[in-house]
Parts: C-alpha cells; structure tokens; sequence
C-alpha cells in the first residue's frame, strides 16, 4: 500500500485466512462490525496466512497438509477437481493502521492474486477483474476511516474452470484450465509435476 507520494506500507504480515466455507459472516461484517481475532483460537477457522503466497502456502505452513515437495506427498493432498470450487476458496484478512491527511492520495497495490477476488474495506467491496496474477491498483483514500483503523478482507477465488489432472500429470491435464485466462501448464506439463 502506498501511503504518500514517497512512503509505502507493505502488508506482508498480521493476516489471517479461513476458508470460505466456514466463515459464515460476508465482507461487510468482517470489516465492520465482526472482524477475526487477531490471534485465532486454534479450534476457530482462522489461521495465520502466508501472505505473499498462495492457499497451498497457508496451508502447509499451518501444518494442515503435507509438504507437497517431500516424497509422494503431493498425491495426499485433495486436488480442487474431487474437492470443488468453495473448498479452495478463501478469505484473507488483516487491519492495518493508515489515515490520510490534507490532500493525500492513498491506493491498495495487489501484486499477484490468482484467479479473481473480491476486496472489502471498511465495508465498501470492489470486485476485482479475473485473470492469473493479476495485478491491481485501487485508490482508498476515500474509503480509509478518519482514526485511522483499517479493516481488509479479500476473498479469492480460484478459477472458473480448473480442471482435472490425470493421475500421471503431464500436458495439461484435462485442459479445462484453458478455459480461463490461465495457463494450462499449472495443471502439469512434460517439465513440472502438477502441484495440487
């Protein structure tokens, strides 16, 4: 986030990820009147997210899949085709200290989300265009509370079409993929293995 014409605030720690299905508040609630402990309760939906990263990050680094990079473990790991579009779909929070004063322009800079999103502050939504890792910038200035507290949830979803990989991987799997302005080597190829 770009605070002044010569400062930035990089949000990079502090937030949380849950998986959609198990939050049942929308993205004006959570950035209103009922935001996520900043420290969540083991048993609570909300866990510690990597952000930058990416679900599959969130998730192995709250120990919730196996290391996909070790062994076979790759294969353990329910693929989006047998699990579904919501499983894998999730909210990503944070609040963050920002108040501009006098004529100060401020903007949300998103560096890379995969596939579309929708960004909530402070109870206002935008509706972010789909494509992978698309970047987006999103003036807030007027959307930024006058004290200063700042309430982000940002609800990303994978894409529309996300195919199935064959169990040899390889090619492209199904190449449903390439139905959305993705790239059909995420699913495999004859150089990577398909990352579920």
């Amino acid at each position: 986030m770009t605070a002044t014409a010569v400062g930035k605030r990089v949000l990079d720690t502090g937030w949380l990820a849950a998986r959609s299905t198990e939050v049942a508040l929308t993205g004006v609630q959570l950035t209103t009147s009922s935001p996520p402990a900043a420290d969540p309760d083991p048993a609570a939906p909300w866990m510690h997210a990597a952000v930058p990263g990416t679900v599959l990050g969130t998730l192995l680094k709250n120990k919730l899949i196996p290391d996909p990079f070790y062994g076979l473990n790759n294969q353990a790991i329910i693929d989006i085709a047998d699990a579904g579009r919501a499983y894998c779909t999730f909210w990503f929070f944070i609040t963050f200290q920002c108040a501009p004063s006098g004529n100060q322009h401020v903007t949300l800079n998103f560096r890379g989300i995969n596939y579309s999103a929708e960004m909530y502050l402070n109870g206002h939504k935008e509706v972010l265009p789909k494509g992978m890792f698309r970047r987006h910038t999103i003036n807030i200035t007027d959307v930024l509370h006058p004290d200063g507290n700042n309430l982000l949830a940002v609800l990303v979803h994978p894409p529309d079409h996300p195919g199935r990989i064959p169990p040899e991987g390889g090619q492209g799997g199904d190449h449903e993929i390439g139905k959305d302005v993705a790239t059909q080597y995420v699913e495999g190829w004859d150089w990577m293995c398909p990352i579920r």
